[in-house]
Parts: C-alpha cells; structure tokens; sequence
C-alpha cells in the first residue's frame, strides 16, 4: 500500500489550509494558524488530518496547544482528542516531535506526554515522531508503568483498543510503501539507536541491523490470508522480551531456510531491538521501488563504512557508467571477484531490470523472469572480508534477491578451493566481471603460496593485489567472448617498472577502451589514487596459442643469442675464483717451478717404465706447467726396471708432500672479500646481458604484436563525474558523454581513426 498523503487529504477536504506559499498552516475548525516551516508541525498536521480519516474522531473534538493544568502556564499538549463537544474530557493525548530524533530525545517525549496525559487525566497517550510512534493506555494502568501498557495504535472512534495495529490487505492497517527520503530518515533512526548503545562499531552494528531487515523482508513475503496481523511489530501490551522472543524465533526460522546469510544469532538487547522494531514496523521494504532503496541504501551504507571501510564502495557514478558501457544481457553469466557490498551487482541485476521493461510488461511473468532469472542464476560476486559479504548479500535481498551467488573468500586462492565453495565459480565460464579490485594490497610468497601459480607472479617474493586480480579476472572468462570492465591505478598504465603489466594485459587481451578518472574519483572514500578505467575482451583460445607460438619463437631465437653469453661469463667467473686471488697467484708462482721439477722427473720414470700419469699428476701438470714446455732439470739413467720403480716412488712422495706445503700456503693465501667481488662483478655482467636478453624479448614482441594485433582503441579523459571531491553533487558528468561518444565509436570506428 502507498504511503497516504494526510497532507494531501486535509487540504482536499478542508481540515487544513497552507498559507503563504506553505510557510503557515491554518487548522480550520480550531481556527489556529502556527508556522509550517516548523518540522515538527508538519508531524502534527499529518497526524491531526489522520486522527479525522483513519481513526474517525470529529475534528470539533480536536484541541491544539491545550493547556495543561497544574503545570506552568506555558505547558501545553500537541494534540488532545476529547470525548466531549465542549472539549472538557480528554480521551487521547498526543505529543509530536520531528522526524529523526535520537532514541533518547524520544523516551523524554514519552515522559513529557505521560506527564501532560496524567495532568489531563486522559485515556491514551501517544508520542508520533514521523513513522515512529509509540502509544500507551495510561488510564488502567500505574503511573510509572512504561512497558505492559503499551498499545498497538490509538483505537478507533473511542472503541476497544486492537491487538495488532498491521495487518494484511486491510485499508489503513496495511503497511505503506515510503519515498526516498523516508526510507532514509527510518534507515538514519535505526542507525543512530544501535550506535547509541556505545558497543557497536560501524560493521557490528550494521550486521545487526542487517539481520533484523532480513527478517523483516522475509516477513512481508510471507503468506497470509486477508486481515492476518503481521508478525514484525509490536502488539497491545506487548513487553521487549516478548517482541525480541517472536523476532528471534523468526529469525531462527530464516536462518535455517538461508543459512549461508547469517550464521551468528542477533547479539542486540531485548530493548535496542524493540526500538528498531519500532522504527521499521509500519513500513513495506518489499514493495517500495527498487531505485528508493537503491539510493537510500546506498546513502545508509556509506554513512556507515568511512576511512578504511570505505575500500569497500565504488561510486554510483562510476558504476553506473561501467555497466552502461558493457551492455550486459540477461543470459550474461556477470561477476565480480571484488563484490565488497555488492554495487556493481545490484546495477547489472538493475539494468537487466529496467532491459526487460523493453520488451514485456511491468506486472507480467515475463518480466520478472527476465531480470530474476539472471538475479538468482547468472549473478555471482566474491568478497574476502566476512562482514561486508553479509553487508552484500543483504544488499541484494533487499533489492530483491540475488544473493544466493555471493560467497566469502579470497578471490585470489586455487580455483579447485573456490569449486568447493560454490560450484558456479569455474574457469573460463564467466561473460563478464565489473570489478574494482583492492589497491595498494601486497601478497607475499611467504604468507600466500598460491604466488607462484600466477604468471604475474612466478619468480616473486611478492606482487600487487591489483596485478593478481588482473590475471584471476582473464581465468574467469570465457574466451574470445568475456569482457572485463575493471578500475586499476594509473600506474599500471604509466610506470616504467610495469611494462610487464601491460605487455600481459596485450598478449591476453583485446584493449577496447581506457577511460581516466580525476584524482577526487574516490577522495570522498579516503583514497587519492589516480585511476582508470580499462575495458577489455579475452582473446579466442586461437589467438592467445597464436600469441604464445610467436612468443615461444621469439624467445627460442633470443635465448640462443645469449644463453652462450651467459655461458662464457660464468666460466670466466669459475676459471678466475678457481685460481685464487693475487695473493693466491703469488703462492703458485713461488712453487711452480718446483712443481716443474717434479713433475718432469715423474713423466720421465713413467715413459721409460710404460705407465700412465695418475689423476693427481695430471691435475697438477694442468695448473703448473706453462703452454710453452719446460726443459727438463733432472736426466736420468736408468738400467734397470726396479732402480726406476724405486726411483718414481721417490719422486711421487716428494710430490706428494710439496703438494701439502703448497695447499696450505694456498689456504692461508685466501682472500673472501676479493672472492665476493669478483663474484658481484660478473653478476652485474651477467645481468646485464639478461636485462638486455628481456628488453630484446619484449622489444620484439611488442614489435610483433604491433605488427599482428593492430587495432583501435577508444580512449577517454573525464575531468567532471557527477560529484566533487567530498562526495557532493557536481551537475557536471563527462562519463554520459563519454559512454554516448563510446556507442559511436564501436558502430564507426574508422570514423575516429
């Protein structure tokens, strides 16, 4: 049921006249006039023209600023309903205040209108506060009593006061559907009576509310018959500990039929959810139009989650600008491995709504098959922090569903983990993702093995969290077909060192737009990073083999090009470390010949005797003796076999213990500052030829894929985008016309070439 417009009402049948151009009301039978630009007497003339219409009491029987006996002269009552024509016997006794005030100014209302009720000796009290009410038979009860005598409304024509005030499908007890600024003012209320308990902090207390809007949601979709009561309100007589068992139990119900919303119990107190309760009883969330609580929510979250929660939002403007440009339909598998609370989900599932308004009509099947369907079976978001998932899943419920597809998890972990989370998140199966992944995040091999399975991030200690997702996005969606509408920081696109960023981005992708933001696109949450939109199509499977295949030549050429570079600098480095420092050098010098002497003698005995050198022998000629070859110092003569076996013995001892002497002079020779550095100077070397081995890679293949892959590219500057740098609206949107400049540009693009 629409929200009735009392106002309205009053003025049609002559209650009420607004005077002045709405700046003073007259109440015509009272024959009062007080200023209307006062919020509080809007409250009071809304009500006034409802206790005529809807609780039937004459309106010759309605005083204004009566006055309250035994009090101080300038104590009045708001409104007074009186039994009598000479308005001497007070039945109903009513105290109006502005919509939103806190829960404390309300319970102070409350005191005030039992103090004016008692003083008047009236029936019932009641404290109106915009859709907040509260109302109480004082008459039969105790004077201090505040909770067994409250009542569900007012009754009707002095008749018997009713168990529930809601009820289904009957006129004025039906709940109202609200507008905007409404919903928001309830919404506000809510919020401001569950941070007035002083124990919850932004996330816990919307988790809360987030819970008791579940409930209520799933309480007005539950069926009834005509004239049934609705289970969401507070009854005649009904104490907190009563409403907080019914709410409870309802939620209990809900959690088992939707257990992966909630998992934890409503944590508030008895009293708080009575307020809340109170707040949100008379209104229909169901019904009320989905771009009323699209804003409204929007509004309410943001006010919620600032500073380092505010990672978690993107922009209206910008969201609704990135669907715009992608055109996603309603058999689009659509998601978003960022969801945080779900924006650009509710705006596909949104668009898909108002798409279907194209082709069928509002209140038919068809209709809402067209945008349901793709809600429930083709729309899927990841969020990593638990809270804001249920913030999403919520979100999406209260937009009417869709939630079913939101998990909580670590986009970024093997996809065999995320199978078993869900079914539906499978590589390569994805039409499209609207993301805006988490900047400025570093994941470290250390604390996230799953590093190494990235090509982005192989070879790594650590990466960005932005570069990742920028790689688990292109193994999501399907290939050739799936696009990607993704906001990543400017120095993605500009910095030096992430050349390889955009080489992968050109290898994987087909680059069909870049847009840039203003660096105030996400001030007003606390992030003054420069950004850019990129819109971007996956290659067919036969492109990216196509890339690959000339990739693999490219490299294949250029690796036996410096492979042997490499090779000839470490031998270099080997050879040099192997034989010593100058110090070292020096050493073997001293001993060479020495060693010659030896050495020679024992190639003599070994040729007259037949035999073959030994390895140390060999080894030790290697080192010691020059390329030009020595004369020999020792001529022996030998006549017979065992004088030269005895002989070479001699000569293989003495060997032997020069080959100890010279070791140890050799060790003691060592120098392990010069070793590091000839070790750090062929390192530099050999950087340098792998560095120039990369840049020939990618210079090569960026040649190639300039020369095979030549297309053109929308690209776009937006300086204004619908709001300023603290949030607030900016009558100036580039994005509108960059997104009608884009439509022209994919129906003509030789046009702009």
């Amino acid at each position: 049921m629409n929200q009735i417009d009392f106002l309205q009402i009053g003025q049609q049948k002559g209650y009420i006249q607004l005077l002045n151009d709405k700046k003073r009301i007259h109440y015509v039978i009272p024959n009062k006039k007080y200023r209307f630009t006062d919020p509080e007497e809007k409250v009071r003339a809304r009500f006034y023209v409802e206790l005529i219409e809807r609780f039937q009491y004459d309106q010759s029987r309605i005083g204004l600023e009566v006055t309250v006996p035994r009090r101080t002269p300038s104590d009045s009552a708001d409104i007074v309903v009186f039994q009598d024509d000479d308005q001497k016997d007070p039945f109903i006794v009513v105290e109006c205040k502005k919509d939103g005030i806190s829960e404390a100014e309300f319970e102070q209302a409350i005191e005030q209108v039992f103090g004016n009720c008692h003083s008047l000796r009236g029936h019932y009290a009641a404290v109106v506060a915009g859709n907040t009410r509260r109302s109480f038979d004082v008459k039969n009860y105790k004077p201090g009593e505040r909770s067994q005598n409250i009542i569900a409304d007012p009754p009707v024509g002095y008749g018997k006061v009713q168990e529930w005030r809601y009820l289904k499908g009957v006129p004025h007890s039906e709940l109202t559907v609200i507008e905007r600024r409404e919903l928001i003012r309830v919404l506000e209320k809510c919020q401001d009576t569950l941070w007035q308990s002083g124990k919850l902090g932004p996330a816990e207390a919307y988790d809360e509310l987030a819970k008791i809007l579940f409930i209520k949601i799933r309480d007005e979709k539950k069926p009834r018959r005509k004239n049934e009561p609705y289970d969401f309100q507070i009854k005649t007589h009904e104490k907190s500990e009563s409403v907080a068992k019914r709410i409870n139990g309802l939620y209990q119900e809900a959690k088992e039929q939707d257990p992966e919303v909630f998992t934890e119990n409503i944590k508030i107190d008895d009293n708080l959810l009575f307020s809340v309760v109170n707040h949100l009883q008379g209104i229909n969330l169901n019904q009320t139009d989905l771009d009323v609580k699209g804003v409204a929510f929007e509004r309410f979250l943001g006010s919620y989650f600032k500073g380092d929660m505010g990672q978690f939002f993107t922009p209206r403007q910008v969201v609704e600008f990135m669907v715009d440009m992608v055109k996603p339909n309603h058999e689009a598998r659509t998601l978003d491995p960022a969801c945080g609370s779900g924006g650009f989900l509710l705006h596909a599932m949104d668009y898909i709504r108002k798409q279907a308004s194209d082709y069928y009509d509002k209140d038919s099947p068809e209709h809402y098959l067209h945008w349901h369907d793709f809600a429930e079976k083709r729309l899927f978001g990841i969020e990593v922090n638990d809270s804001i998932a249920r913030v999403a899943k919520m979100n999406m419920i209260i937009h009417d569903d869709g939630h079913s597809n939101v998990i909580s998890n670590d986009a970024l972990i093997n996809f065999d983990i995320l199978y078993r989370q869900h079914s539906g998140f499978e590589k390569d199966k994805f039409d499209l993702i609207l993301t805006n992944p988490p900047f400025g995040g570093i994941i470290k091999q250390a604390e996230k093995p799953y590093l190494s399975d990235y090509e982005l991030g192989k070879d790594k200690i650590s990466q960005k969290t932005e570069i990742l997702f920028l790689e688990r996005c292109f193994d999501f969606l399907k290939w050739e077909t799936g696009t990607l509408a993704i906001i990543l920081p400017d120095g993605i696109l500009t910095n030096s060192s992430l050349q390889y960023v955009r080489d992968y981005i050109e290898r994987h992708f087909k680059i069909l737009a870049v847009v840039s933001l203003p660096q105030i696109a996400f001030s007003h949450y606390g992030a003054g990073v420069k950004t850019s939109i990129l819109f971007l199509q996956k290659f067919s499977e036969q492109e990216y083999d196509r890339y690959q295949a000339a990739i693999d030549q490219i490299e294949g050429k250029n690796k036996s090009i410096y492979t042997p570079q490499i090779e000839e600098l470490e031998n270099e480095r080997q050879t040099i470390i192997k034989n010593g420092s100058p110090a070292q050098i020096d050493v073997t010098e001293n001993y060479r010949q020495q060693f010659i002497s030896i050495l020679d003698n024992i190639d003599t005995l070994n040729q007259k005797l037949g035999k073959e050198p030994n390895k140390k022998v060999q080894g030790l000629s290697t080192l010691f003796f020059p390329e030009i070859e020595s004369t020999p110092t020792t001529e022996f003569e030998l006549f017979d076999t065992t004088t030269a076996r005895a002989e070479l013995e001699a000569q293989t001892s003495a060997l032997n213990a020069l080959e100890k002497e010279y070791k140890e002079a050799f060790k003691a020779a060592a120098d392990s500052e010069w070793v590091s550095r000839i070790k750090a100077e062929y390192k530099e070397k050999i950087d340098v030829v792998k560095e120039e081995w990369e840049e020939k890679n990618v210079e090569d293949i960026r040649e190639w894929v300039r020369e095979n892959a030549n297309h053109l590219i929308f690209m776009a500057i937006a300086e204004h985008i619908g709001y300023d740098a603290t949030g607030r609206k900016d009558p100036i949107n580039d994005l509108k016309a960059i997104c009608e400049e884009y439509r022209k540009f994919t129906e003509n693009p030789d046009f702009f070439g």
